[in-house]
């Protein structure tokens, strides 16, 4: 009996585990409209804007500026997210004269920069394992 329900266990874990990425954001001003989150696979994909998957966060979690998430359904492969502090929930980067009004940021990567960053600059590789990504937002 004991050999069997080790067993059990043992097959339930295999199974049970799976990928989990985690992305903390932080330098949130503050708490109005949502955080949209691009996934994109490819430098080719980037340059066109046009994302395998976008995702709309609400930041009510919001804790001293930072933002945690967790998806457990992103499939494993190569992505780079671009983030946009979207103040006002219009889905799309206001802007001033020229520069962007809100904030946005990149995977593991602060671009400091006033022209597009390269994809392989915030690009990572999800596993199958649970994965960290911090993205920090910038405001011009």
């Amino acid at each position: 009996m004991k050999i069997n329900f080790f067993f059990c266990l043992l097959f339930l874990g295999i199974f049970s585990f799976g990928q989990s990425l985690k992305i903390n954001v932080s330098g949130i001003r503050n708490s109005s409209g949502t955080i949209r989150l691009a996934f994109y696979t490819t430098s080719e994909s980037f340059e066109k804007e046009k994302p395998l998957l976008i995702r709309i966060e609400p930041k009510t979690g919001i804790e001293n500026g930072v933002l945690k998430i967790n998806y457990t359904d992103i499939k494993v492969g190569i992505y780079g997210i671009a983030i946009l502090d979207d103040e006002n929930s219009n889905q799309k980067m206001d802007y001033g004269w020229v520069l962007p009004k809100e904030g946005f940021g990149f995977s593991d990567y602060y671009h400091t920069g006033m022209t597009r960053p390269k994809f392989e600059s915030f690009d990572f590789i999800l596993k199958n394992e649970i994965k960290t990504v911090s993205i920090k937002l910038r405001y011009l």
